[in-house]
């Protein structure tokens, strides 16, 4: 079974574009979306899309207080456990 960051990094890979073109993410996930231009709408859309991938949810306040994709997978990481 793929690791948690290659799964949310392929969730990324196929649903987040700016400007028609997709993100260049970093091995160690060190990437926030918001700096990189990704739209608030791209960004609901894609914590659906992971919470549908690793059954959880995200409370409001979780969805703001996580910055990187590294946070992200740390936290359902967490979950996990």
């Amino acid at each position: 079974m793929a690791s948690t960051a290659e799964r949310l990094t392929t969730l990324v890979n196929e649903n987040i574009e700016v400007d028609g073109q997709p993100l260049s993410i970093p091995d160690d996930l060190n990437i926030s979306l918001i700096d990189s231009g990704v739209s608030s709408m791209d960004i609901v859309a894609l914590a659906k899309l992971v919470s549908q991938e690793f059954s959880v949810e995200f409370t409001v306040e979780e969805c703001t207080s996580l910055k990187t994709l590294s946070e992200v997978v740390g936290f359902l990481d967490g979950k996990a456990a």
